[in-house]
Formats: C-alpha cells, structure tokens, sequence
C-alpha cells in the first residue's frame, strides 16, 4: 500500500528527528505518493498533489500574512504534508501556524533534532517504488489467474472460488433478486455467512460509490458487527442493461484498490462464462429440437438412429422413455420478445429439474407456452419407477417455473415410441389449462370428457350447443352483474345436492333456493334432472376448454430459436 504521513514519520530516519504534529492532525493518514525537498515560497505548478514536502522553514520565517498564504498554497497543490526541521532558518514555530495549518488543511510536523533530508528521500522513494512494483506483480498475477479460468471454461463456482482465495475472504454471487448463485465461505460457517443473505445484502446495497459499484451502508443499518467492520464491496456481474448479477464481498477490506481489481476481473470471467453457457445451450436446444421434429414428423423411425442422435445430444440409453408435455398457464401478451423470454425461462426450468431428477431428456419449446419432453427413467422398467421419476421432475418444477401443468403418456421401452406419445400428453396438458388448479401432472384418466371437449372445441357445432346452453345465462348476467353463471357451476360441481350447494357458496337455504329458481327462468330448462344438469356441465366445460385454448399464433420450436 501507498505509505501515509503517519507511516512515515514512524520511520526511524524521520523518528530521529523528534516529530511534533503541530497542526491539522486530522489530515495524517493521507497517502505519500512523493518526496519534495524545498525552501521556495511558491510552488504552484511544480507539485501534482500527494507530495510530502522537507523543509528547514524558510517560507515560514516572513510574517503571519506570508506564512498563511504558504500554507493555503501547499493546500491548494494537494500536498500530504510539510516536514519542517528547527535550527537552520528557524528556532521556534511561528505563532498560529497549528491555527493555520488546519485552517489550511495541511498537516504541519516539526522537527526538533536535525536529520539527513537526503536518506528520507531515499527510503521513502524505495518504500513507494516497492508499492508500484508489488501493485504491477499483484496486477500480473490477477491476470493470468482469470485468463486461465477462461481459457479452462472454469466453472461459476470456480471463478468465485478462486477470487476468494485471492482475496482470502468470504466472496457472494447474487441475482437482482438477492438470491445465492455461488458462494465461498474462505473459512466462515456457512449458516452465518448467508444467514439473512437477501435482507442484508439489500441493506449493504444503497450507497453505491461511482462504477466500481464499491457499497457502504447508505444510511442503512446492518447487524452490529458489520457496522462495526465497515462497508462492503460489490461490482455488478453483466454488461449494461443485460446486468444479471452482483459479486459481493461482504467485509470491508484494508486494501480496497486490490479488492476492487479482482471483483472486475473475477465478474469480466463470470460474464463470459455465462455468454459461453448460453451459446452453447442454445445450439444444444436447438440440435434437440430438430430431432424432435424428425421423430414426430416420422423422418426418423429405425430405433438405432433415434438412440444414436440422442445420445450423441447426452440422452443417457434407459430401459423406459416417459413422454411430458409442460404448458404455462398464461395465455401470452401481445409482446413476443416478452413472450419469448417466457418460453426460454420456462424451458430452462424443465431442463433443470430433469437434471436434479438425475434424468436425461429430449427437451424443446414446441410452440408458445408450451415444452415437449421425452424423459428417461434410470433403473428397473415399471410403472411405480416411471411414477417415481415424473414426481421428481414435477416437484422440481414447482420451485423453478410457477403457473404450469404437465400432462403425460404412458412410458415406453423405445424412444421413437415415447416420441410419438407426445401428442396424447400434449392433449392431456392443454385440457389440464382448463381444470381448477396449477403445477399439477395430468394423465388421460385424468381428463376423460373433459378430454373429449378439448378435442372439439374448436368445432363450430360444439360452440353453437354451449352458446344455446348457457348464451341468455351470459347476457343475464353481463347485463344485471348477478353471478348466476358461478351459482350454476358450484351447484353442477355439487351434484345437484342444494345442501351440498349452500356449504360451497355460503348461501342461506332460502336465498339459495330462492336463487335457484330463478337460474332455471332464465335458462328455461329445470336444474333436478340429470340430463339437464349434464348438458349445461358440457357446456360449461366447452366454455372452460376455450377460454384456456392452445396460444393463438404458436410456431415450431426451429421458429422460436431464430427469432
């Protein structure tokens, strides 16, 4: 580190000479980045600010005017500090020259014994040439460490690892969220280190200082030994707007320049692996998805093709290949960049939670809002083994992708076959959209006439019944705002059982009979038959199976990877 005042005049050719602060004490710690010897009274524009000046005091020896302008010039040029040593020019200090020196800003440091000014240059110098030179090595080493890490495609852990050891403290990866990406603990207990992580990080994230993105408190209160050992450092992790991160150093540092120079380049590293990652993934999607097609559009039936192409993608062989089909239950906006960015995240989380199943799979965006998988099943051939696996990969998505339903086949021992299956469990997930409830796995004996409605619902003879069914209940309501459409649904869910239809709706016995009555008038048919009720539940479901239908303008996976 660069030396400051107070260093220096811990040095045993400065301590010789007996130093005595005399004034603006307060200024001793700022750094030394030279040694000027000289007698001139003026030194504007020879100095560049950072100088530590030797004096035998002539400039002091005028009168108080003159020594107040001298001082207020040193101030002005940003020198650290002015050494004066008594017995040449001057015996005793001018009066009022600590008043004026603070005044001034400019720590004034007496000597009372006289020393050689030569050596003091001399050691000094060395002391900060040894600075540069150990800055310039710690810069070269810091280089070459993440150069390496690049070339080596190190992995996230790895480069935040490795920072850490550099660093020799504990180092965070966050999202803009908050959330943990990677962590080194350098030493500290995990629990505490990311104990509370989002709260506090938030709190150290307030004050950002210029570019480097080098956090304090910001007025905000941290725990008390964080507020005790000062401010923490981060750098955002990304390039402009397409930041997706921060590295965070949650400890303040005694060399800040050094921190700062490895958190940028152990972000540049993070940066570029991503960039790598998701290069590398989009061809992978994209290879996946075009066999895909090929096994769906029958341009690939010999089984032993199929595996090949598969395996060469990282499909692992298994006894059994699972057909899933995983929709979002959102219908999308009219943004496709927005929509687009919904199908990729929507995708990464599939991906994701096959791996954490210990899976493999064939996995591509098939149209908007929804991902076809063909998912291995490791280990012996059955159905509790296929159940088994497709309720880890569901439970992996309930905590990575929210608002979907997946809707399945029956497993296969052949991976043409299960491909193939994918338009039964692309069935079952687009009615899955319509029933109650999300981040649910359905199967064909899940949906059932449901099933069938979904099928033909876009068939204008299906509408035209739902429309004769339940069109005057429609204008009855969107003109009088009762509700009677909801009434109708809790009583066709209920059975027909009025007991059962009060406890869902909350309505007393006579409001609800009362309420009842009139439905059946304005739908001029009666509610007690079973026919009846069973027509207006079609109904309701071809309503149901529209409202929720496949997204409007889909295209093929190869059309959403060239957007």
């Amino acid at each position: 580190m660069v030396p400051t005042v107070r260093e220096l005049l811990a040095l045993p050719v400065l301590a010789a000479g007996r130093p005595r602060v005399v004034g603006a004490a307060a200024h001793l710690d700022r750094p030394v980045r030279w040694v000027h010897i000289s007698e001139a009274a003026d030194l504007t524009d020879l100095l560049e600010g950072g100088e530590l000046v030797l004096s035998t005091g002539l400039p002091l020896t005028g009168d108080e005017a003159g020594t107040a302008a001298y001082l207020r010039m040193l101030g002005e040029q940003r020198v650290a500090g002015l050494v004066v040593e008594l017995g040449t020019h001057l015996v005793r200090l001018p009066r009022r020259l600590g008043t004026l020196a603070d005044e001034a800003g400019v720590p004034v440091v007496a000597l009372s014994e006289e020393i050689r000014f030569v050596e003091v240059t001399q050691q000094v110098h060395q002391l900060i040439v040894a600075d540069r030179y150990a800055e310039v090595e710690f810069a070269r080493t810091t280089h070459e460490v993440f150069t390496s890490l690049n070339i080596a495609r190190a992995s996230t852990t790895d480069i935040v690892t490795r920072a850490s050891e550099i660093l020799g403290a504990p180092l965070v990866l966050e999202d803009l969220t908050r959330h943990v990406l990677a962590f080194c603990t350098a030493g500290t207990p995990a629990a505490r280190l990311l104990d509370h992580w989002a709260e506090r990080s938030r709190l150290h994230g307030t004050d950002v200082r210029g570019d480097t993105g080098e956090t304090g408190h910001g007025g905000a209160a941290g725990t008390g030994d964080e507020r005790a050992r000062g401010a923490w450092s981060a750098v955002p992790v990304g390039v402009g707007s397409e930041r997706w991160g921060r590295l965070v150093l949650p400890a303040a540092t005694a060399e800040p320049s050094r921190a700062r120079m490895v958190l940028e380049r152990a972000a540049q590293s993070l940066q570029l692996h991503r960039m790598l990652q998701q290069e590398r993934d989009a061809l992978l999607v994209q290879a996946l998805g075009g066999l895909l097609d090929d096994l769906l559009s029958g341009r690939v039936t010999d089984e032993a093709e199929a595996l090949a192409r598969a395996g060469a993608l990282g499909l692992v062989r298994s006894a059994a290949y699972v057909p899933l089909v995983v929709r979002a239950v959102r219908r999308p906006e009219a943004d496709a960049l927005t929509q687009g960015e919904r199908d990729r995240q929507l995708l990464t989380a599939v991906r994701q939670s096959v791996a954490a199943a210990g899976q493999t799979a064939i996995v591509s965006i098939r149209r908007e809002g929804t991902v076809a998988v063909v998912l291995t099943c490791a280990g012996p051939y059955g159905e509790q083994r296929t159940e088994a696996v497709l309720g880890a990969v569901c439970e992996g998505l309930r905590g990575r992708a929210p608002g979907w339903v997946a809707g399945t086949a029956p497993a296969s021992t052949g991976l043409v076959t299960a491909a193939r299956g994918l338009a039964e469990a692309e069935h079952v997930a687009d009615v899955g959209v319509t029933m109650p409830g999300t981040d649910r796995l359905y199967r064909s004996t899940d949906v059932r006439l449901r099933g069938l409605v979904a099928l033909l619902r876009d068939d204008h003879r299906v509408q035209g019944f739902a429309e004769t069914e339940l069109g005057r209940l429609l204008e009855h309501d969107a003109r009088t705002g009762e509700g009677l459409l909801e009434l109708l649904r809790a009583h066709l869910e209920a059975g027909g059982a009025k007991t059962e239809t009060a406890r869902r709706t909350g309505l007393s016995r006579p409001t609800l009979y009362s309420r009842l009555r009139a439905l059946e008038r304005v739908l001029g048919v009666s509610l007690e038959t079973a026919e009846s009720r069973t027509s207006l539940h079609t109904a309701l479901m071809v309503l149901d199976a529209r409202a929720a239908g496949p997204y409007l303008g889909s295209r093929s996976n190869r059309d959403l990877d060239h957007r």
